[in-house]
């Protein structure tokens, strides 16, 4: 005899052959659309999100999830690197520390510390280590520093050679230079630079000739204007020029009517030397170890402009290549009379450029002004 029909509520579904009986809830699988949405959205650490990498297969269940993202990093897709991370990295490797990065981009060190933290994250390694002495940086540290670098270099010369295509010269050239340079380059090349090439931008920093060749090597600069810097393999010498070393001295002085004169006549005078991180200093102490004289110096310094007020102010001499001071001299406030000496009377004044390193249309633009327009560099003065 047939029992009454029975009707199963909507949801429950029976489990036939199932040794405990009985109805269990529906676990129906979810719908998928005929065509799966494309792989297009990434998580804030770049990752795909998981539901995309379990239905890739990279991830089959929650306990291969960093092994699904190991495998995603071997194809390829973790490796597209946003530029701020790169940038902010690349501040921190050039600065030696996160406040001095972040003081230089002018932002709190908290954003650095963020950007750089979510690098090491989505590359799975390690880029510096902060220890009692400051940051130290890993292998792959200087590894990422070197390929932000060169991204930035490809930047800019793609928009170099755009703005080429467009017919004009554009982009950003850094120049690091000695301080004797600065009045020269900022009076004649780079007002030249500005009424020929208005779509180049100019950044420039001071430094003495040790650090300037460090920067130029890592790549921190495009250009360096050097005063007696050593040759190096690895740079190149867009424009030279010789020039004596003066001794600078004030109006009224003995040696102020001279055309010429040798380093032993000044040792009797109140000097003031540049530190030893300077080309001028180095070269003095080259003759000095050559001649086997001492300069006893009242003042020791820093800075090319502190120098030169020492002998604005009457208290003595000093040492400086005539271009450092052209503008004081035009005025005869200062007499520059050129050592005889054969170390001292040929010195090269260079524009350098690391080899092998990309120039653009604007780098070779600003250093072919440098060249024709600078005193420093045989052009008259004006």
């Amino acid at each position: 005899m047939a029992g009454p029909a029975m009707t199963w509520p909507a949801g429950l579904m029976i489990l036939r052959g199932h040794p405990g009986g009985g109805c269990f809830p529906a676990v129906r699988p979810p719908k998928m659309s005929a065509r799966p949405p494309p792989l297009k959205r990434y998580c804030r650490n770049g990752a795909l999100p998981l539901w995309q990498r379990m239905a890739t297969g990279f991830v089959t269940r929650p306990a291969t999830m960093h092994a699904g993202r190991d495998r995603i990093r071997r194809t390829g897709i973790m490796l597209r690197i946003d530029d701020k991370p790169l940038r902010y990295f690349l501040a921190v490797f050039e600065a030696g520390s996160i406040r001095a990065a972040a003081d230089g981009l002018h932002i709190a060190p908290s954003a650095i510390s963020r950007q750089v933290a979510g690098l090491e994250a989505d590359l799975g390694v390690l880029l510096m280590e902060r220890t009692k002495q400051g940051i130290r940086f890993t292998e792959a540290g200087r590894l990422v520093a070197g390929h932000a670098r060169r991204r930035l270099e490809l930047d800019d010369g793609f928009a170099a050679e755009l703005a080429a295509a467009k017919g004009g010269i554009a982009g950003r050239v850094h120049v690091i230079t000695g301080e004797g340079f600065v009045v020269d380059l900022m009076h004649h090349a780079v007002s030249a630079l500005a009424r020929t090439y208005p779509e180049v931008q100019l950044s420039i920093d001071v430094g003495g000739t040790d650090r300037m060749m460090q920067g130029i090597l890592k790549d921190a600069y495009d250009i360096g204007l050097v005063f007696n810097p050593p040759r190096l393999p690895e740079l190149d010498v867009l424009a030279e020029a010789d020039k004596p070393l003066c001794v600078l001295v004030p109006p009224g002085h003995p040696l102020a009517g001279r055309d010429s004169c040798q380093l032993a006549e000044t040792l009797d005078q109140p000097a003031a030397l540049l530190a030893e991180t300077f080309g001028v200093r180095k070269l003095i102490a080259g003759a000095e170890a050559a001649s086997g004289l001492r300069i006893r110096p009242k003042l020791v310094t820093d800075s090319i402009n502190v120098a030169m007020h020492f002998v604005l102010g009457g208290a003595g001499i000093t040492y400086l290549p005539a271009f450092a001071v052209s503008r004081q001299l035009r005025r005869g406030e200062v007499h520059a009379i050129p050592l005889a000496d054969a170390p001292l009377a040929h010195v090269p004044s260079r524009i350098v450029v690391r080899s092998g390193r990309p120039r653009t249309g604007a780098v070779r633009a600003v250093a072919d002004l440098m060249a024709r327009h600078m005193e420093a560099f045989g052009a008259e003065a004006g």
